[in-house]
């Protein structure tokens, strides 16, 4: 564990790499119900990198300088769609998270909108980082989806969201840019060893046999949608476990699909998990209270179904109050 004394936001305004358009309003959105300003009156000092005076704001200026919004694409055999704009996204994610570190190395690092594709390059500067402390970094892959499809598949549909475990794999299919400002390679980020899946909704037919069955015969740790469902802190403890014994710094990645929609229709894209939203916190509350989490991402926030931004302002207290919690000494 590294002793931590702030939280660092960033936002990020995109959704270049999606199937439908709408989450890029999320890092205006969580800005609009004053996370910046809840933040401090918890007590927790902030490193806030967005531009001066948009705290609190509707704008859609963040951290990264501008949206990086969905467009209609043409389909490319073996690639992603959006190739361009997806890949700018990683390199301002990138400098992003590269200058909170420079700037804040023992913070502990909130990601607030986007998309699970950003995760390739999070994770690649979180480990670097941690590297340098000689600690091996684990991570939760809080999410109703595998995200296992791949460029090679014959029903591949270009999305580079439905990938983002592929790449963070390497498996077949994930991409590499060889340009001089590279970010995307196929190392392996994430094994059976540091990697839990948390959520993960089985019966969704996205989620293909063939893909459960790899997990299975690599021995992923995985906790379906169903398990957490009926002990979500049980499961919670269970994943820490899991991971704590070799690694001493776990970033969680919530996306907020895992979250049924029936209650809580906020996600981009609508999954079933029978997960609802109190039992989802219980869940996340056991992972943020352990001194060894080191960073959360909260990804996949669709404003567009959160009229008054409701369900928003809900989950920004709700993870505030567990950050409260949490000892930044």
């Amino acid at each position: 564990m590294v002793s931590m004394q702030k939280v660092c936001v960033t936002y990020v305004a995109a959704d270049c790499g999606s199937i439908i358009p709408g989450k890029s309003g999320a890092a205006a959105a969580f800005k609009a119900v004053k996370i910046h300003q809840k933040l401090l009156q918890a007590g927790i000092e902030v490193v806030d990198n967005g531009p001066s005076g948009y705290h609190d704001t509707s704008s859609q200026l963040d951290v990264l300088e501008e949206t990086m919004t969905y467009q209609p694409s043409p389909f490319v055999p073996h690639d992603i769609r959006n190739r361009a704009d997806n890949l700018e996204l990683l390199r301002k994610v990138r400098r992003r998270m590269t200058k909170n570190f420079d700037q804040e190395p023992n913070s502990f690092q909130l990601v607030l909108g986007g998309e699970c594709c950003m995760l390739p390059v999070i994770l690649s500067c979180v480990k670097r980082q941690y590297k340098s402390y000689d600690m091996d970094v684990g991570f939760i892959y809080v999410d109703a989806d595998t995200d296992m499809h791949s460029p090679v598949d014959a029903d591949w549909n270009g999305y580079f969201a439905s990938m983002t475990m592929t790449q963070l794999m390497g498996r077949p299919g994930s991409l590499v840019n060889s340009n001089a400002d590279s970010v995307l390679t196929n190392d392996k980020l994430c094994n059976a060893e540091n990697t839990v899946f948390f959520g993960t909704n089985l019966s969704h037919p996205g989620n293909k046999n063939e893909h459960l069955a790899y997990l299975h015969g690599e021995h992923f740790k995985v906790f379906s949608s169903q398990a957490v469902a009926l002990d979500p802190q049980a499961r919670a403890r269970d994943a820490l476990e899991h991971l704590e014994r070799k690694h001493k710094a776990i970033w969680v990645h919530l996306d907020v699909d895992s979250i049924d929609p029936g209650e809580c229709p906020l996600a981009n894209v609508p999954n079933f998990t029978g997960v609802t939203f109190t039992n989802m916190m219980l869940a996340l509350d056991v992972l943020l209270a352990s001194e060894n989490v080191i960073g959360l991402t909260v990804a996949e926030v669709n404003p567009d179904h959160d009229p008054g931004l409701v369900m928003t302002k809900r989950l920004t207290e709700t993870i505030l109050a567990m950050l409260a919690r949490k000892r930044f000494s």
